[in-house]
């Protein structure tokens, strides 16, 4: 039983570390995130917005694959973790196309004290608000603020 908890907390310490490096590799700087704010957002066509949207989740994707790999390969016990965690994804953006979210974000970018989010961002709050999240208006407080 104490191999089996030892053998666990190892798994955990392995995923949680497997995230923070997929994320530390993925996601872009703070400065980077900071520049496609509103302003980044409002200079492009209609077009270059869905492309920007859809690389978006081509980097959630590739975070999921390299984290799932990762996991199955090493440490067989974060298999159901990993895809318990890609599952709640798909419903999360479920009923979000692509073309839907673009349109929220140039709504949520017509208010000036969203300006300085950045769109990475934005796109949690514009699908937490369809999803009639009740946490996003406090979500989008912090970010006004982290971002003034």
């Amino acid at each position: 039983m104490a191999q089996r908890r030892m053998a666990l907390s190892a798994g955990m310490a392995a995923l949680v570390g497997a995230i923070v490096l997929a994320t530390l590799l993925c996601a872009p700087s703070r400065a980077l995130a900071v520049k496609r704010a509103g302003a980044f957002w409002s200079g492009l066509s209609r077009e270059q917005k869905t492309d920007l949207i859809l690389g978006i989740f081509d980097g959630f994707n590739l975070n999921e694959n390299i984290l799932g790999i990762t996991l199955k390969n090493e440490y067989t016990i974060c298999t159901d973790i990993m895809e318990s965690i890609m599952r709640q994804s798909d419903a999360f953006f479920a009923g979000m196309p692509a073309g839907r979210i673009v349109t929220a974000l140039d709504a949520f970018y017509t208010d000036r004290k969203n300006r300085n989010i950045p769109v990475s961002w934005g796109l949690w709050v514009v699908v937490r608000q369809n999803r009639k999240d009740p946490t996003v208006g406090d979500f989008l407080r912090e970010l006004r603020a982290l971002y003034p």
